[in-house]
């Protein structure tokens, strides 16, 4: 993320990187992936847990059944623009195509509409935050990243506190970098979470 917690706090305050929830949030990147994407909803139909998915609007696209799939099982999706661009210095006709283009395909695809958008890399700005006020979009960034896509389990499980606190919004991807990994490590660290007793909820 471009910002740490607190200063995202302090800039954007309408933005959520934490709720008030009773319970934490699971959310995936990138996806619908070919592999990874399933292999994440298998893990968690066996655990009963809901997560949002952030989609790509071009994987949707290309892999609409996997995207219906995740809404199927009653997962939450949210946009993350079309093409996985950086927003952070792109004009404002290249942020409001891209977050367009996404919602529209989401909705052509899936029957619904997302709510929630989350910028790429978390590069975030006053110019995406006006464009997401235009379109009703509430934007979600996280307060825990587990780095998945470029760190092995041991790492991984180092940055999941043992104490998460209520509202926590936990990031994780579905996506390429982590479609022959996702299995090393998610289910350790779903069952360690409900071992604690940790309440997982949609956003």
């Amino acid at each position: 993320m471009i910002f740490e917690t607190r200063i995202a706090r302090l800039l954007f305050p309408s933005v959520i990187v934490k709720t008030p929830a009773e319970g934490i949030h699971l959310t995936f990147d990138d996806g619908p992936h070919p592999s990874a994407t399933p292999a994440v909803l298998e893990i968690l139909k066996k655990r009963n847990i809901h997560a949002t998915f952030f989609l790509l609007g071009r994987n949707v696209e290309q892999y609409p059944d996997i995207a219906r799939q995740v809404v199927s099982e009653g997962h939450q999706i949210g946009n993350h623009s079309y093409l996985h661009a950086n927003l952070f210095f792109k004009s404002t006709s290249f942020v409001r195509q891209q977050i367009n283009q996404a919602g529209e395909t989401i909705e052509k695809n899936l029957g619904t509409k997302a709510g929630y958008f989350r910028p790429p890399y978390g590069y975030l700005n006053f110019q995406i935050l006006k464009i997401l006020k235009e379109k009703e979009l509430k934007c979600v960034l996280w307060n825990i990243d587990s780095k998945d896509y470029c760190s092995n389990k041991q790492e991984i499980d180092n940055r999941i506190p043992d104490q998460i606190s209520n509202g926590s919004i936990l990031l994780f991807h579905d996506n390429h970098h982590t479609a022959s990994k996702v299995h090393t490590y998610l289910p350790d660290i779903l069952d360690k979470l409900l071992e604690k007793k940790y309440i997982f909820k949609r956003l």
